[in-house]
């Protein structure tokens, strides 16, 4: 199967290149919410958000409406961008360590795509999040970057740019730097001021926010990390609803904000029309975010750390009027599909073997996706998709039954909402799926230190 999508894949390539000129070369731009739900943006079905400006890709650019990550956490979503397939095949089946600094992304056995767009004459530049690992061999100008200011943990105080460990964890390139201001407002600063000194090269810039993930912080706000007093890991539980819907309103802006800053410096100079913008998000709205913020996730159940819809399906949007005329778009897409999509749209051929597809026929030509099994696998819980047939197994956590498996198997044509269990009235549908589930963990954990293990019994950081 991955043979024939390479084979499908090469056939656009060699078309889509014959238009695409050496003095051409078009730009990237990759914006990444964090723990943004479904629902996250106003065109989405936000309520009461403030988007106007990712309003705009989504009314000019193809909104793709079945859209999911490829887990429901964050580092294991960054493993399948930068590589292109399943995050297991990486070793990987939750998030890296917060506390290991030797457990990461290893360059030197899983190098980023990033580097073969580096080796075409791309200027490369990451400004935020990074999460693929803590210790300096796992930097991003590791792993095809030329520039990186951001944060290397999980999440950091917005404001004091502090970590869980209360630490500052603010970088630029090998370095760490104290700096102040918000966060979302530097990494929107540095974006723009990458673009300007990029104008004379083309360039791939990735924007993944640390909003809206915990702690929940407009501009504005104290630290609730201060490096004096015990750190605060989340500040979102015990906050009033009035309270928390302002934060995350003004989270959500300050992404948006930053957005209309790169449509005008594109504009200024004059290379908006060569200039794909991807916008998505690394998995669903975190449970606080849905209790507090009705809708964070649409009306799907579930929530980040779920293989339920709320966990997974994100909002996404591609924007390039030049070839990619405005609709809605339903096909089943994946983040490991960045990867390829990006390289095909920039001309450069894919020579590795990866689960992802290239998504250009599907977005340019309006061609439906190739039909394929896709899987999702977290600490606990493992699921796929085969046409409308979703199976969804898990362990079960808390007091009662805690422990006991539990299969269930949804419809999603009819059942988008995932609440009605149709196991017992498809018992072989059921059994067929829960094969093809163990087959695929099998096979993409095979030298990886995950063989032989369950994708239910798995530890938390996967090795």
């Amino acid at each position: 199967m991955r043979n024939l999508k390479k084979e499908i894949g090469t056939l656009f390539f060699l078309v889509y290149s014959i238009f695409l000129k050496a003095s051409d070369k078009p730009n990237v731009i990759l914006i990444m919410a964090d723990d943004m739900g479904y629902a996250g943006i106003a065109s989405f079905g936000g309520i009461g958000l403030k988007t106007q400006n990712l309003d705009r890709l989504a009314t000019e650019g193809v909104v793709c409406k079945n859209f999911h990550t490829n887990a429901p956490v964050c580092s294991p979503t960054r493993v399948s961008i930068m590589l292109g397939s399943y995050q297991q095949r990486a070793g990987l089946n939750s998030i890296y360590s917060g506390t290991d600094p030797m457990h990461g992304l290893d360059p030197q056995v899983y190098p980023a795509f990033v580097k073969e767009l580096k080796n075409a004459g791309y200027r490369t530049g990451i400004f935020g999040k990074w999460h693929l690992g803590l210790d300096d061999k796992y930097n991003p100008l590791n792993q095809g970057f030329d520039e990186f200011v951001g944060f290397r943990i999980g999440n950091i105080d917005m404001v004091s740019h502090r970590n869980r460990l209360n630490e500052i964890d603010w970088w630029h390139n090998t370095e760490i730097v104290e700096e102040e201001g918000y966060a979302t407002h530097l990494y929107n600063q540095y974006a723009v001021d990458f673009i300007r000194e990029s104008k004379d090269q083309p360039f791939f810039l990735y924007v993944p926010h640390g909003a809206i993930h915990t702690p929940i912080q407009a501009p504005g706000d104290a630290p609730v990390r201060d490096g004096v007093n015990p750190p605060i890991y989340d500040n979102a539980r015990d906050m009033a609803e009035a309270e928390y819907q302002r934060r995350y309103r003004a989270m959500v802006k300050s992404i948006d904000d930053g957005l209309k800053m790169i449509f005008d410096e594109l504009e200024k100079q004059g290379i908006l029309d060569n200039t794909l913008i991807i916008f998505t998000s690394d998995n669903g709205a975190e449970a606080t975010a849905a209790q507090k913020y009705f809708g964070a996730n649409g009306f799907f159940n579930g929530y980040k750390n779920t293989l339920y819809e709320g966990g997974i399906r994100v909002p996404a949007i591609f924007y390039y009027p030049k070839q990619m005329k405005h609709y809605n778009n339903n096909e089943m897409m994946l983040t490991m599909d960045l990867m390829p999509t990006i390289l095909e749209f920039c001309g450069i051929e894919n020579n590795r073997d990866v689960d992802g597809v290239s998504l250009l026929p599907s977005l340019i030509e309006r061609e439906p996706m190739p039909k394929r099994d896709v899987f999702w696998a977290n600490m606990g819980s493992i699921a796929m998709q085969r046409g409308d047939w979703k199976l969804i197994w898990q362990t079960v956590r808390g007091r009662e039954h805690d422990g006991e498996e539990k299969v269930e198997l949804f419809n999603m044509m009819i059942d988008p909402k995932e609440q009605h269990d149709l196991k017992d009235s498809y018992p072989e549908k059921t059994e067929e799926m829960k094969e093809a589930v163990m087959d695929w963990w099998n096979e993409v954990t095979r030298g990886t230190g995950l063989e032989g293990t369950s994708a239910l019994r798995t530890p938390v950081f996967g090795h």
